[in-house]
């Protein structure tokens, strides 16, 4: 059961990267959604292998709350770099005399 957990906490970041990069739809409800979602599965995670329900709690938001910010973090700087390179495309006429 606990890898079944795991495999969606893994689903939950990967769709929380892959929506903050290709635009799914707004970046601050991607957030929320997948930062609500990484803390809920990783508690779940934690009480599947019959930890203390206060400690599972703790923990559980903890690192929940970290790979969702680590994540999220990633994401909006490789999205942001492409976005720049996009829009600052070179001014081909630069030091061309006619």
């Amino acid at each position: 059961m606990q890898f079944i957990i795991f495999m969606f906490f893994a689903a939950v970041l990967t769709a929380m990267y892959l929506g903050i990069r290709r635009q799914w739809a707004a970046p601050g409800l991607i957030a929320g959604m997948g930062a609500l979602g990484s803390i809920i599965t990783m508690i779940l995670f934690m009480l599947a292998r019959d930890m203390n329900i206060a400690y599972s709690l703790l923990a559980g938001s903890v690192v929940g709350s970290l790979f969702a910010v680590a994540t999220l973090s990633v994401a909006w700087y490789f999205h942001s770099n492409e976005v720049r390179a996009t829009h600052s495309t070179p001014d081909m006429t630069e030091g061309v005399y006619e």
